[in-house]
């Protein structure tokens, strides 16, 4: 049991970055792009910086106008 566990994991960290990756570029393009831009540019580098986009793409960003 512990081995089928095992040869399953990396498969499943895999396609949980995978979906944060994605995620993040679909985010990104639902976005407003008016100011202020923190979420637009944070979604945009988080395309280019893979890990980066893994963990926006889990995340909410709050930019609304004061």
């Amino acid at each position: 049991m512990k081995r089928q566990l095992a040869g399953c994991l990396p498969a499943l960290i895999w396609l949980l970055c995978l979906y944060g990756w994605f995620a993040n570029i679909y985010k990104f393009s639902q976005c407003d792009f008016d100011v202020p831009l923190k979420a637009e540019t944070v979604r945009g580098i988080g395309i280019v910086v893979f890990p980066i986009g893994i963990v926006t793409g889990y995340m909410t960003i709050e930019d609304k106008k004061k």
